[in-house]
């Protein structure tokens, strides 16, 4: 499966709906560049990139690296959020510190 269409199930956006590829891959790109200016090996994609596409992540990495872009494309997908709870705003903000404090710690080390 590709990375595009492994965020898009996460998303809960149809996989066989392209419609919004565009704007997700913008959203997906530019969390690796985010994810590579902490240090992560990750590299950007495109909509046919599978999970081997990111060589230098161990493979028991792979689903935190996935965790963390889903959070960061829910937060700007979903425009319900921007009128929602604070409460869920704050939670997907530590979330995703959180994972990336994990990544940090594995791959920051190594560059």
């Amino acid at each position: 499966m590709t990375i595009l269409n492994k965020i898009k199930e996460m998303v809960e956006v149809d996989v066989e709906e392209d419609i919004f590829d565009v704007q997700l891959l913008r959203y997906i790109n530019s969390g690796i560049s985010y994810l590579q200016r902490n240090a992560i090996p990750v590299s950007v994609i495109d909509k046919d990139t599978d999970l081997t596409g990111w060589p230098d992540i161990n493979e028991e990495d792979r689903e935190t690296v996935l965790d963390w872009l889903h959070l960061r494309c829910v937060q700007r997908f979903d425009k319900s959020l921007m009128t929602g709870s604070a409460a869920t705003m704050e939670w997907i903000d530590g979330e995703m510190t959180n994972l990336l404090y994990q990544l940090k710690a594995i791959y920051e080390v190594k560059t």
